[in-house]
């Protein structure tokens, strides 16, 4: 975008558009505070009101990718390149300014380089002198580049938004993190209220010590599960986890996967997620059982039983078959026409090719090859019904060539039924424990190496801190910070619920809030910090939330 694309200022009435009636002054920023500035990222710029003139640092010029020299000294060379839907906040600030209703802003917003890209930057200023009518005459103030640090943000606003479909997805699911010390004393340090409805304690009687959990396993599965602890402590592999829990109501099935890091300490802390997966196996359980029943039948029973002539056709079949497909015996005497029925109106068009290969399979290996096939057949009234059809070659011609095939034909629906419901809740659980993972580690980075502070709070009490954090806040390690209360980062109660106040009405799992806060460091000193936090909806009572200060 060109600096007189859009006109900024009406040049004869020396007004603009949004800002109204402009005055003025003069002067340019110092060559020593320019470099300084520019050394600490942030270029200088000053602004003669009434005559619509502006100087900028030559380094902002070139950040945005304009040779020195090349912008003029009219403001236009600034708010035409500012994005429009930046410009709706932006440009009532600045107008504050000029009218004499602010002292000074902080806007952030986007300019346009000169190959057409975008910049984020903080655009900073105050008033450094007025006309007798309290309007603006010049103004000074900074620009600095913020692009990283946006980029930072969305990455952290994105993983809040995975973290936060993947619970409302897979509602009972809890995330914790677990602790194994070296002389075996195993805790819980963090855990989602989810806990409670999943494994049948609370977050408090575990965070000491994690024996009530293990009471609670199944006798059979307790020596695996801390065989498998150990085997990942030692060896720092990813814990698989799947026992299951005796509780009161009866017996539940839980799976899942933790992710252990080495502290100084020599103890093992694992973070992972534990979720609920006793429907999972009643649906295998049932499905074990159907295939009892029907090896059972198939034993036992005639149910759909078929006599057949490989070369013509002609064959006998159990009544229970053509009850199966709707059909009347009209069809059987007619062999032509019950095979027409069968190959073109009632097999599925997608089963065709592996029945067939079944058959031959089974002919060309001279029956060495079992022929088992399953397939669909759709009624005369329309349903789709599954079969399972087993059977062998009993008679064959001199030169190997089948002649007669005997076998049983039987429904097999319900069973595909189970299955399908299986592998759907398998494929949900398998697509949640990847972005999991990805989100494991994606949160981990961020907090390990992310140059803003970051903080998970759980109950008022912070469960993860990162080195930045610490720093801010004046504290040796963030390991420090593990188990306070987020009371002791504001001067009293009353501060903290003034910040509850602020934010309370805006809490909203889909959308981060960002607020303006007075906080305390450990030496008790106070500072201005920015806040920008999500809720994450573990389930409907939590109060989990990630936070990042920056001073």
């Amino acid at each position: 975008m060109s600096a007189s694309s859009t006109p900024f200022l009406n040049t004869d009435t020396g007004t603009h558009p949004q800002l109204g009636p402009i005055l003025s002054t003069s002067s340019s920023p110092g060559h020593d505070a320019q470099r300084l500035l520019s050394l600490l990222g942030e270029f200088i710029w000053d602004w003669k009101v009434p005559e619509n003139e502006i100087r900028f640092s030559e380094q902002l010029q070139e950040i945005l990718g304009y040779p020195i020299g090349e912008w003029g000294n009219h403001i236009e060379e600034w708010f035409s390149r500012i994005h429009p839907e930046d410009a709706k906040n932006s440009i009532p600030a600045i107008r504050a300014c000029i009218e004499g209703r602010s002292l000074q802003f902080s806007e952030d917003h986007r300019l346009q380089c000169r190959d057409g890209s975008w910049k984020w930057v903080r655009a900073r200023g105050a008033v450094m002198s007025k006309s007798p009518s309290g309007r603006a005459l010049r103004i000074q103030g900074v620009i600095a580049d913020i692009s990283v640090q946006r980029e930072r943000k969305e990455q952290v606003l994105r993983s809040h938004t995975v973290l936060a479909n993947l619970s409302r997805e897979l509602p009972r699911v809890f995330f914790y993190q677990f602790q194994r010390f070296p002389g075996g004393h195993c805790s819980v340090p963090y855990a989602s209220d989810a806990i409670d409805t999943v494994h049948g304690v609370s977050a408090t009687q575990v965070k000491e010590n994690a024996a009530p959990m293990f009471s609670l396993v199944h006798p059979d599965d307790i020596e695996n599960l801390r065989d498998t602890m150990k085997e990942s402590a030692l060896r720092l592999h990813v814990w698989h986890l799947d026992y299951r829990l005796r509780l009161k109501h009866g017996e539940r099935h839980l799976f899942g996967e933790a992710y252990p890091t080495r502290q100084e300490d020599g103890s093992v802390i694992w973070h992972g997620f534990l979720v609920d997966v006793t429907d999972r196996k009643i649906r295998e359980q049932q499905m074990r059982g159907t295939e009892r029943q029907l090896h059972a039948a198939m034993r036992f029973t005639s149910l759909g039983m078929y006599d057949v002539n490989v070369q013509n056709g002609h064959g006998q079949f159990a009544p229970e078959y053509a009850e199966i497909l709707g059909l009347s015996q009209d069809y059987f005497n007619h062999t032509e026409k019950f095979w027409d029925f069968f190959w073109n109106e009632s097999l599925h068009p997608d089963d065709v090719a592996s029945l067939k290969q079944a058959y031959q399979n089974h002919f060309k290996s001279h029956g060495e090859v079992a022929f088992r096939a399953e397939f669909r057949l759709r009624s005369k009234s329309g349903d789709w019904r599954w079969m399972l059809s087993v059977g062998s070659v009993v008679e064959w011609d001199e030169n190997g060539l089948a002649l007669r095939m005997v076998g049983t034909h039987l429904d097999i629906t319900e069973r595909k039924k189970h299955e399908l419901e299986v592998k759907h809740y398998e494929d949900l659980l398998r697509s949640g424990r990847d972005r999991y993972k990805k989100l494991a580690s994606e949160l981990e980075i961020l907090f390990s190496h992310t140059p803003i502070g970051l903080m998970l709070v759980h109950n008022k009490q912070i469960m993860r801190a990162n080195p930045k954090l610490a720093q801010v806040l004046g504290y040796k390690d963030p390991k420090e910070m593990i188990g306070m209360s987020v009371l002791q980062m504001h001067a009293n109660e009353a501060a903290y619920q003034d910040f509850r106040a602020l934010i309370g009405e805006r809490l909203d799992p889909d959308t981060a809030i960002e607020v303006i806060h007075r906080l305390k460091r450990k030496d008790g000193s106070f500072f201005e910090a920015r806040l920008v936090g999500r809720i994450l909806p573990f389930d409907q009572t939590t109060d989990t939330m990630v936070w990042m200060v920056e001073a």
